[in-house]
């Protein structure tokens, strides 16, 4: 367990300052961020030095933008967005575990060639097409159908009916992606002797599934869980720019000129300082992902650590 958090902690150590280094760069350098017609920024920021900002950063000063705290720019968001991505995370991990199990038949313990087809389409289906959908056929009932209003909210921030289609369309794909390896899984330990000996002791499915089944799915189930958060994160920009929810990715889009209002870039364009500390932060999520499953599959697998042990 030692040598994992060392690893993970190096890690995390070395990739942290250097996405912080290339987010500042990439803020200065890019071409677009000169270019771009309208902006209010426009030549108008001198050139920032990253020395002046990393002896910020050690008196744990992250810069500012205009008046304002870049600290306080992204606190906010960026605990609307962990709100979003948890919310969405335990969604699918829910969905995708029931529909993994119930794609296996008790009777022939196999998947059936339905949800295998299902499954495989929507795990590798990217989940802004739904998104996109889902907000075409809302907006054409509203404004060719005759109805008065939308059936949920388009957009806008609240612990509410506002969470249920960015989390929809958030733990779809990733939903599906746990339940393809659920049952994938399941259908292979099905298959397995000790299996068909706890059978022929006359075990129900439930009894068998969580008593022999399930503990040997445990730690693919949270590696595959794992990726799902990284899948998450890496999903979270394209679903708050839909739902303009303002969370982190949508600061991140702002600050890099990408507005879907088609107006011109505002205050945040091409802020070396505040790109800087975005990009840690989803950099951070990814890493934490990453070190969250490892040491949940080296509780509950206790292979793992004989297997240290052994190595020790």
């Amino acid at each position: 367990m030692i040598r994992l958090l060392a690893r993970k902690l190096v890690l995390i150590v070395i990739l942290l300052p250097l996405l912080n280094l290339l987010g500042f760069y990439y803020a200065l350098a890019h071409p677009r961020l000169v270019t771009i017609v309208g902006s209010t920024t426009q030549g108008a920021r001198p050139q920032a030095s990253y020395l002046e900002y990393a002896r910020g950063l050690l008196r744990g000063d992250l810069g500012n933008v205009g008046l304002l705290r870049v600290a306080d720019v992204i606190t906010t968001p960026f605990k609307n967005s962990l709100i979003l991505v948890t919310i969405a995370l335990v969604t699918a991990v829910l969905i995708g575990l029931l529909f993994g199990f119930v794609s296996i038949s008790p009777r022939s313990k196999r998947m059936s060639s339905i949800a295998l087809l299902v499954l495989s389409a929507g795990s590798s289906m990217p989940g802004f097409l739904l998104g996109g959908a889902v907000l075409s056929v809302l907006i054409y009932r509203t404004l060719y159908a005759g109805a008065r209003n939308t059936l949920l909210p388009l957009s806008g921030y609240g612990l509410d009916e506002h969470l249920i289609l960015p989390v929809l369309v958030l733990a779809l794909q990733p939903a599906l992606h746990i339940a393809k390896m659920a049952a994938s899984l399941l259908e292979h330990e099905l298959q397995q002797d000790y299996i068909r000996v706890a059978r022929s002791k006359g075990l129900g499915w439930w009894r068998l599934l969580w008593r022999h089944a399930w503990p040997n799915m445990l730690t693919p189930l949270i590696m595959t869980i794992g990726e799902v958060m990284r899948m998450m994160v890496g999903a979270l920009v394209i679903v708050e720019a839909i739902f303009i929810w303002p969370g982190i990715g949508r600061i991140l889009l702002l600050t890099l000129g990408l507005r879907l209002d088609a107006r011109p870039p505002g205050l945040y364009f091409g802020h070396p300082q505040l790109l800087a500390s975005i990009v840690v932060l989803l950099g951070a999520m990814l890493l934490a992902a990453d070190l969250f499953a490892n040491i949940l599959a080296y509780l509950f697998d206790p292979r793992l650590r004989q297997h240290e042990e052994v190595v020790a």
